[in-house]
């Protein structure tokens, strides 16, 4: 065997099936006031914190992820604004997808198991259907997070069913 050659390195692939329990919640609230009521309730993961840990100040990102995370326990961490994307295909519509979560929450489940960052931050599109309805789907987090087998993890999505259905509903609200 010369220098550059080394031996066949063994790959293991596994894939499992997941029950997920997806939740669609309707309102006949215009979409522009819920997307607005959303925006308005939740803090945003900014580049302010992130340079914080860029330049290892724990205790301030600690703090200005709380911040963050406000009353709701939730902030953005990404806009996706799928509805503009759509003018590639010649119309836009009224669609926006969120990246959704708690930095803090998914330290505490990645601690415990890293493949659980998969999920974290949680996925949220709203859109408004064909009725003029504004609609929220997800995956409940529980479902997603459930296939690691910790309580430690459970307990945090359990938090996270809970936080996030209570924030839907509440924008949704008149």
């Amino acid at each position: 065997m010369t220098p550059s050659e080394s031996p066949a390195t063994p790959i293991t692939v596994t894939s499992t099936d997941l029950p997920i329990v997806h939740v669609r919640i309707v309102s006949s609230r215009p979409y522009e006031l819920v997307k607005e009521a959303l925006e308005t309730q939740l803090g945003r993961l900014s580049d302010a914190i992130r340079e914080l840990l860029r330049k290892n100040e724990i205790e301030a990102v600690r703090e200005a992820l709380k911040a963050a995370a406000g009353e709701n326990g939730l902030a953005i961490h990404y806009i996706g604004p799928h509805g503009d994307w759509l003018a590639l295909q010649g119309a836009r519509r009224k669609a926006t997808s969120y990246l959704i979560g708690n930095v803090l929450y998914a330290v505490q489940m990645t601690s415990i198991d890293l493949a659980s960052g998969l999920y974290a931050p949680l996925r949220v599109i709203l859109y408004e259907d064909a009725s003029g309805c504004s609609v929220f789907e997800y995956d409940r987090p529980s479902t997603q997070f459930g296939q690691f087998h910790q309580p430690g993890i459970d307990d945090v999505a359990a938090i996270l069913d809970q936080r996030l259905h209570a924030l839907l509903i509440k924008v949704c609200t008149p």
